[in-house]
């Protein structure tokens, strides 16, 4: 069973009335840049709707696709019932790519407006955004904490332009989402995100935790904060014609990986080393026992698209 719940900026009646006007009085940011703010954000702070009630945990990520669409997916952990719910969508620019001003679907045809009326230009570290009126706030970050001078600061700013903050809600982030597999396929054999599974004995697996030649492969540096460097891997990953991302937590990345003709399944991981800058990872068959290299050369090739970026 796949979950899905209305999470982050789904705005279901604006998405219905598809109603996607900048409200009355705000401005979204110039000179923005679509590359940047893919990736992942975390919800700092919202106000409060029907369809994130209960929500903790709440985060995005925005991926870029063909012909300028933006695929969209919301995850977030309810309280009440004690699960991960996750829905996927897609967004677009209204206008110009500098501006950044989009409309967000959940629902077919049916979009609701999405401006960027405050942003970390520099780092692209944070951000305020609103729906398409004044019931719609979110403050963002691409951390699961915001630095306090900053949060009030937005907040600040967000009273000027006639929100309630008042109304505010912090979210908490005090959970890491776990596997989100259709209950009958085979989940990884790690236990934690921080360990990476030791290797076979066959060849078909490499890992930069591997104690002998045969199956070791250099771990991946990284200079900057730890989420850039997740958001980088994450936008790489994306771009395989068939990957799929299946989780992702605040230290660990899953991807399956699909072959072409007999629909093998690869199993890639990835331990982000804040202490050391290192992005530990590990590749292997899911089933088999040869896989002539595939895995090798496919983490090579992603060391090689990280150190361009």
């Amino acid at each position: 069973m796949r979950y899905r719940v209305l999470g982050l900026l789904i705005l279901v009646a604006t998405t219905i009335l598809g109603c996607t006007s900048v409200p009355k009085g705000l401005a979204p940011v110039s000179e923005f840049d679509g590359e940047r703010y893919m990736g992942r954000w975390y919800e700092i702070a919202r106000l409060d709707h029907s369809f994130e009630r209960n929500l903790s945990n709440v985060s995005a990520m925005y991926t870029a696709k063909e012909k300028k669409e933006i695929a969209v997916l919301n995850r977030g952990y309810n309280e009440k019932t004690g699960e991960w719910k996750e829905i996927e969508g897609k967004a677009r620019f209204l206008g110009s790519e500098a501006v950044g001003s989009l409309k967000v679907s959940f629902f077919g045809p049916f979009y609701g407006g999405y401006h960027v009326i405050a942003l970390d230009k520099k780092n692209y570290n944070y951000a305020m955004v609103s729906g398409p009126s004044l019931s719609y706030l979110w403050i963002l970050s691409r951390t699961t904490t915001l630095d306090e001078a900053i949060y009030s600061k937005l907040v600040d700013k967000a009273a000027a332009l006639g929100f309630d903050t008042t109304e505010l809600i912090r979210v908490k982030h005090d959970r890491t989402a776990k596997i989100l597999l259709p209950e009958e396929e085979t989940k990884m054999s790690s236990n934690a995100a921080n360990l990476l599974s030791p290797c076979p004995d066959s060849p078909n697996c490499v890992s930069s935790l591997a104690k002998n030649k045969k199956h070791f492969i250099e771990p991946i540096p990284y200079n900057g904060e730890k989420a850039v460097a997740q958001n980088k891997l994450l936008e790489i990953l994306h771009s395989f014609k068939r990957a799929r991302v299946v989780t992702i937590e605040e230290n660990y990345v899953h991807a399956e990986f699909v072959s072409a003709i007999f629909r093998f399944v690869d199993d890639v991981e990835f331990y982000f080393d804040a202490d050391k800058k290192l992005i530990q990872m590990r590749s292997a068959s899911r089933t088999g026992y040869s896989d002539f290299g595939v895995n090798r050369r496919r983490m090579e090739d992603i060391r090689k698209q990280f150190a361009k970026m």
